[in-house]
């Protein structure tokens, strides 16, 4: 649910890390609406999710937090000449991450950095601002509440 949440939204699937999906939009093809594509994929994989989660007994239901964050990258080939992998790396992943970590089951955390680029668009709340392994100052933080 969560790759075909971000294929239809234009992004990439970088890979799966166990339970997770690490995805990227905005390369290798540049999207202005990067952002909102991106709060659109988290929409829909939190709306497929709920919508199995009716179909399913409780014990059967999955748990799930999905973290937002804007910022530069570095996208390449990454590794050595007998593993190579085509992925992105840098502070703005480091940081997405984090927000994933911290979200609840269900929540969708966001940056400024990310909220930004998508104001107006979507109904967030605020929360208080978090301390992220590898950040020097805190990170401000919100929640999506609303479809973008």
């Amino acid at each position: 649910m969560a790759a075909e949440a971000v294929l239809e939204a234009g992004g990439t699937i970088d890979k799966f890390l166990g339970d997770a999906v690490m995805a990227w939009f905005n390369a290798p093809v540049a999207q202005a609406d990067h952002a909102l594509r991106a709060a659109r994929a988290a929409w829909a994989m939190r709306q497929s999710v709920e919508g199995l989660h009716a179909e399913m007994g409780p014990t059967m239901h999955l748990s799930f937090g999905i973290g937002l964050h804007s910022g530069e990258a570095l996208l390449g080939l990454v590794g050595s000449e007998r593993r190579l992998d085509y992925t992105a790396i840098g502070d703005s992943v480091n940081t997405a991450k984090r927000l994933q970590e911290h979200a609840r089951p269900g929540q969708i955390l966001l940056s400024r950095a990310t909220l930004d680029q998508i104001d107006g668009r979507v109904e967030v709340r605020s929360l208080p601002e978090l301390e992220l392994e590898g950040k020097q100052q805190k990170v401000e933080v919100l929640e999506l509440l609303g479809p973008p």
